[in-house]
């Protein structure tokens, strides 16, 4: 509603030709999709930038697991606002602000918090409702379908462009409007959207690290930040508000860097490009537990007699955190960051392809097929695409979680029966990524990311209600028998 009566204010004003344009990034991208979708008459065109568009998965959920870094950590740096904002007596300020320090004193601490609802200042629901509110509908229902402007994709009536970056946490959303709005019913919009995906995390938007993301410095090409992004801003609003003519608007509609080789910025009619499925199947002789097991994936299916790989994950001691697509509490950092020390944990399963003959570029969407069983009713399956360097650092391309009651829907949850055989997917989202010749294609399975992800209880009580008593370890178990093929699909591209 804000973002509605500020545009149709922008347009009554003796300094507006009347078409207006809106921007935003990060938080403020929010507002910028949620004014498209309230479609004020006045709004010709907006321009998101490294944000979310369904805000319950790939902003406070992810495969149906707690965004909990992210949202536990931003949430706490709002509470000093919000204390000052309420009409409070001094009293109440003076412990308030108090607990706020002392929470703030220690985020990763404060992650480990049991139950994450009763954690220190967060248990405020006067002056944070909208945590509680979080948790509470840890299902997508209407609270979250209200502001999902993939869902109401149709109620948009300005063309959008968008930017985006493989190693931001909020990908996801980008990934799904870009969808929703190549099948757009209004031709304007549905041929004019543009997308830009570059090789950043979600921190390159304030100008950090420019050319970035964790270890990996991608070059001069992969600049980011104001000084890549202002002039297509610009261009995209002179196309719209002023009938400016310009080489975004003559140019195809996605623009996309290749991470891994050249480095290299491609441009193609529509995200994700034509591509062929590469199958790459698990297997082992029951042992893929750590780095240095018998882990390995293969372009053959295996027979019948294949072992299946076993692990306990233990809610108690979770694989932590290390790079990927985080912007949380990890204290491995963001984007791309080394796997070879967390990989030695037993409660990893690692499997390996022999070392390429030939380059493999693969451009789209990572999907991890698994047939797996649990002694617990709901527990949690992580997939990490890694690509083995020759001189041993295992970098880490792509990463995804689905919690197990949402495996068939997020909308209806269904427990598993344990140690019964279930089928799901891991989505590792998507990448632009060449694995060079020489190197090895490897996938770790296991069953955490903490603090990216709130740990799981491995029972059917709502992980964010889950007290330490609740937490049991669990028994798990991959199968990649001829009956039961777990795989790897890659988007294989020319």
């Amino acid at each position: 509603d804000d973002g509605y009566d500020t545009i149709e204010w922008a347009a009554q004003q003796p300094w507006s030709n009347g078409r207006v344009g809106i921007y935003g990034s990060s938080y403020m991208g929010i507002t910028c999709l949620q004014a498209t979708l309230a479609a004020p008459p006045h709004l010709q065109a907006a321009m998101s930038y490294l944000t979310g568009s369904n805000l319950y998965d790939g902003w406070v959920y992810s495969g149906g697991a707690l965004e909990l870094g992210f949202n536990m950590g931003y949430t706490q740096g709002k509470a000093g606002q919000a204390i000052q904002r309420l009409d409070l007596d001094d009293e109440s300020k003076s412990r308030l602000m108090e607990e706020l320090k002392t929470s703030g004193s220690n985020r990763a601490q404060l992650s480990e918090y049991l139950p994450l609802n009763d954690a220190p200042i967060l248990r405020e629901r006067e002056l944070l409702p909208y945590w509680h509110e979080y948790l509470e509908h840890n299902d997508y229902d209407d609270y979250w379908k209200r502001m999902d402007i993939v869902a109401r994709i149709e109620e948009v009536k300005a063309p959008i462009m968008q930017i985006a970056a493989w190693y931001d946490q909020f990908l996801k959303g980008h990934l799904d409007l870009n969808t929703a709005l190549k099948h757009h019913s209004n031709p304007t919009i549905r041929d004019n959207h543009r997308f830009i995906i570059g090789p950043w995390d979600h921190n390159s938007y304030e100008g950090h690290r420019l050319t970035w993301a964790g270890e990996r410095n991608f070059g001069p090409k992969a600049l980011s930040g104001v000084m890549a992004v202002s002039d297509l801003v610009i261009q995209w609003f002179d196309y719209w508000l002023k009938d400016k003519n310009s080489s975004l608007m003559e140019s195809p509609r996605v623009r996309y860097f290749m991470m891994g080789d050249t480095n290299e910025w491609l441009q193609t009619s529509t995200w994700p490009p034509t591509s062929k499925e590469k199958i790459l199947y698990l297997d082992s002789n029951g042992s893929a537990n750590t780095r240095h097991g018998d882990g390995k994936l293969s372009p053959s299916a295996p027979g019948q007699l294949s072992q299946s790989d076993t692990y306990i994950y233990d809610p108690k001691d979770p694989v932590p955190t290390v790079g990927g697509r985080t912007f949380s509490l990890a204290a491995g950092g963001s984007g791309v960051q080394d796997q070879s020390e967390v990989e030695e944990r037993p409660d990893i399963l690692v499997y390996t392809s022999e070392k390429l003959e030939k380059q493999i570029k693969i451009a789209g969407n990572i999907l991890v097929k698994l047939w797996i069983s649990s002694d617990g009713e709901d527990t949690d399956f992580t997939g990490k695409l890694v690509d083995v360097e020759p001189n041993g650092y295992c970098a880490v391309i792509a990463d995804g979680i689905i919690r197990a009651r949402y495996r068939n829907s997020f909308e209806k949850p269904e427990f598993l029966v344990p140690d019964e055989p279930a089928y799901l997917e891991v989505d590792l989202w998507d990448v632009a990524y060449t694995f060079k010749k020489g190197h090895k294609i490897r996938l770790e399975v296991s069953s955490s990311s903490f603090p990216r992800f709130s740990r799981n209880a491995n029972s059917r009580i709502q992980p964010e209600f889950a007290k330490e008593e609740d937490l049991r370890p669990a028994t798990q178990t991959i199968y990649h028998d001829s009956s039961h093929l777990s795989q790897l699909v890659l988007p294989e591209v020319e």
